[in-house]
């Protein structure tokens, strides 16, 4: 049997097995909540980053479903760039600021617009590597 790691553990969230692997299980619908909660994301904010409609998202919390892959694959993909932001930004209030900020890099877009995609995601890694080098954009 499986150790369970305890609520609002993110610590695998780069670790791209695990997380599959938690994807395929069905991300539990709390921990994206918990991860909102930390972060500073309403569960509309949340419904819509991964595009589940809002009363869906809300049935879901209400039963602690489990979300389908392509909705875990787009909340893992949030909790995976936050977090890479995060460590670079330091605090929840600096991060969403970051996010929200429209970015030349990006074309006038936002971070969090950006990250919409998989490829958007990987941009906006890059734009915080180069960020971390010290590249001014």
């Amino acid at each position: 049997m499986k150790a369970r790691k305890a609520r609002g553990d993110y610590s695998q969230v780069h670790n791209n097995a695990a997380m599959a692997e938690k994807v395929e299980d069905g991300l539990p619908v709390l921990d994206v909540v918990e991860f909102g909660r930390q972060a500073g994301f309403t569960n509309d904010e949340l419904a819509r980053l991964i595009n589940i409609p809002p009363r869906t998202y809300a049935r879901r919390i209400a039963g602690r479903a489990r979300l389908k892959v392509p909705e875990g694959e787009r909340a893992v993909r949030l909790m995976r760039v936050y977090d890479r932001a995060k460590k670079l930004f330091a605090t929840h209030a600096n991060t969403r600021e970051w996010f929200n900020l429209a970015l030349p890099a990006l074309g006038g877009r936002t971070p969090l617009d950006f990250a919409q995609t998989e490829p958007g995601a990987r941009e906006v890694e890059a734009v915080i590597d180069r960020l971390e080098d010290g590249v001014v954009m």
